[in-house]
């Protein structure tokens, strides 16, 4: 707890801001709606500001105290949905009433209706805070302008001037954050603090547990979309000079899923794997027995703030094969050099798959068990009472709490 600034002691009344805390296979309402349940946890009273589960569903979270419509743009929707986001019309009403109530303000997104809340909260002196979820890149990758810099550019200067200039922190998920929002001269205070995963559930088995010894089993969990770009991993197979031994599966729902079965079907028929890319959905569960079972957990993403879905693989024991670029930071978990390759590259890929396949099922499970417990520097509860001394800050003022990176 903060020594300076609003005493923590007593409940803040904290105003999360979201477009849609009930989207499911999104990892920023998931990040949000854990957040949540772990501060009313912690005694605080916390309320949401956002459109309402469009299946009834509130995900054990409840339902918005400020519930909001839904925007919707007939020309867009089927690519806004495909891409696992939906957006709320912003209503002034519903924002003052909740400013009224509100210690603190915290903007999970940089849309429209956080636009809105931050301009409003800084007019009526409630204090706000931003958490810098997506890259400008998650977003034009749906459209094939990614890698369009001058677009992207914009888009993140829009997002300064109207949502983060109006904050008094930003939180960086992860150090490539803050090394690239630190250039913008932006006029919050930054800090970098991950957005957690919960500890606990894992078994004492370690990676490649399968009952086919001669059988290298890849895994790859994450949603089907061209930045998360699991097509490299399909590439790679083509490289690899164990590729007829390698059982893949991607795990996962998404845009792209079609495409991705068309690339797997065309591997299988031109006799480059023997054994069919397995698709699927896992929940949590599933996951970890999965992760148990892999001898290899590979995440391709080419554009990831933090990666916590890796992560959450991770822990379980598994090697990992990691991208590194300059948009993603996943390569952050890699305990060695020799589980990273260069991000969207297949020959690289290729390379340290037939690496780890090579150094013998033995040496992967040594590997694996180094994995175990990476996560506890990550632990969500710890993240929530670092978080807890910033809204401390923003309350009550005095030395700013925030962690940032060496220079």
């Amino acid at each position: 707890m903060a020594t300076q600034g609003a005493d923590l002691s007593t409940r803040l009344k904290i105003l999360f801001v979201i477009n849609d805390l009930y989207t499911r296979g999104n990892g920023l309402a998931a990040s949000a709606r854990r957040m949540i349940a772990l501060l009313r946890e912690r005694g605080h009273d916390v309320r949401v500001l956002s459109a309402p589960p469009l299946d009834g569903d509130d995900c054990g979270i409840g339902a918005p105290d400020y519930p909001l419509p839904h925007l919707r743009v007939p020309l867009l929707a089927p690519l806004i949905a495909s891409q696992g986001y939906a957006f709320a019309r912003s209503d002034r009403r519903q924002i003052d009433r909740a400013l009224d109530w509100a210690d603190v303000v915290h903007l999970e997104e940089p849309f429209i209706l956080q636009s809105a809340v931050a301009r409003r909260a800084r007019d009526r002196g409630v204090p706000a805070m931003a958490t810098y979820h997506i890259h400008p890149e998650n977003l034009t990758a749906s459209v094939y302008l990614d890698r369009c810099a001058a677009l992207n550019r914009v888009i993140l200067r829009l997002w300064k001037r109207f949502i983060f200039d109006r904050c008094g922190a930003l939180q960086c998920p992860s150090e490539s954050v803050w090394r690239r929002v630190s250039s913008l001269g932006l006029s919050p205070r930054l800090f970098v603090l991950s957005n957690g995963v919960p500890l606990g559930g894992v078994s004492v088995e370690c990676g490649g547990k399968g009952e086919e010894p001669s059988v290298v089993r890849l895994l790859s969990i994450g949603r089907f979309s061209r930045e998360k770009d699991q097509a490299t991993i399909l590439r790679a197979l083509r490289y690899s000079s164990h590729a007829r031994s390698i059982e893949v599966t991607l795990a996962g729902r998404g845009p792209t899923e079609r495409q991705l079965r068309a690339q797997a079907d065309r591997l299988v028929r031109a006799g480059v794997i023997e054994r069919p890319v397995r698709f699927t959905f896992m929940n949590a569960e599933k996951m970890a027995r999965a992760s148990e079972r892999s001898d290899l957990y590979v995440h391709a993403a080419r554009i990831e703030v933090e990666g916590l879905g890796a992560l959450e693989a991770l822990r379980h024991g598994v090697v990992p094969v990691l991208a590194r670029g300059p948009l993603t930071a996943t390569s952050q978990f890699a305990l060695t050099e020799e589980s990273v390759f260069e991000a969207g590259n297949p020959r690289s890929l290729a390379r340290v798959i037939d690496a780890w396949i090579d150094r013998g099922g033995e040496a992967r499970r040594a590997e694996a068990v180094r994995y175990r417990g990476v996560e506890a520097q990550y632990d969500i509860r710890v993240c929530v009472r670092e978080l807890e001394r910033v809204y401390g800050w923003l309350v009550g003022g005095g030395e700013f709490p925030g962690a940032q990176p060496d220079r």
